[in-house]
């Protein structure tokens, strides 16, 4: 059954076709790092002009936590850092192209001046020792091997 849905997703149109359309010139060829709902920790809140040259690969750093932005420097490989994957992909058109640097554009790798809506307090002023995920069979089987016990949807 797992097998044919598998075939059946392969031989699909690619998902980043049918649902981004956003970014006008850049063929991305990571797909599923495209569309994960998971958004990087912005690394600047501005975008940043780069030369692109068409043909050649680039990995856009999605993360945030690079320091080489705005690509990726395998900074998100450290077990246990983050969920979010680089976005690899290829220009068109060689020229100049404005990257993102918040990492909260719906047109990665693009810039769609979502860094204005990013908040400038720090991402911890508000936090609290209670970590909440979203319903995954995978983190509550890990969260429950570390010992953390079920509280209010999420584990303490």
């Amino acid at each position: 059954m797992l097998g044919r849905a598998v075939q059946k997703l392969q031989a699909a149109t690619p998902i980043t076709t049918a649902a981004r359309g956003k970014a006008r010139g850049v063929i991305v060829q990571s797909y599923a790092a495209d569309v994960l709902p998971y958004k990087g920790k912005p690394a600047e809140a501005k975008s940043r002009r780069v030369r692109l040259e068409a043909g050649k690969t680039y990995h856009w750093c999605s993360c945030g936590l690079s320091v080489k932005q705005p690509f990726c420097d395998g900074t998100h490989k450290v077990p246990g850092l983050t969920n979010v994957r680089p976005v690899s992909f290829q220009v068109e058109k060689t020229g100049d192209y404005s990257m993102c640097g918040c990492k909260q554009t719906d047109s990665r790798p693009l810039c769609d001046g979502k860094h204005s809506d990013v908040s400038k307090a720090p991402r911890d002023v508000n936090a609290s020792r209670m970590v909440a995920f979203d319903e995954s069979p995978v983190y509550e089987g890990v969260a429950h091997k570390l010992g953390y016990k079920p509280k209010n949807g999420g584990f303490q």
